[in-house]
């Protein structure tokens, strides 16, 4: 249970880093990763929270291509 709560911690971490790096609002940042503000809030929600969801690994690899594309661009 521990590795899981890491692994959900860094989900919220990488989230905010990429926000962060990108220079996005959590609503600008769901636009450009092509889901719904609600979504995001629930994959960013306490571990402990009913609200929490798992991040797909398929959005893991986007918000990564997006970093490298964005990186690369200047």
């Amino acid at each position: 249970m521990a590795n899981s709560n890491a692994k959900m911690q860094m989900q919220q971490e990488f989230l905010r880093e990429a926000m962060q790096s990108l220079g996005l609002t959590r609503a600008a940042f769901a636009t450009r990763i092509s889901v719904s503000e609600k979504t995001l809030n629930k994959w960013m929600a306490p571990v402990d929270t009913s609200d929490y969801r798992n991040m797909p690994e398929v959005v893991w690899a986007y918000v990564r291509e997006i970093l490298i594309w964005d990186a690369n661009k200047s």
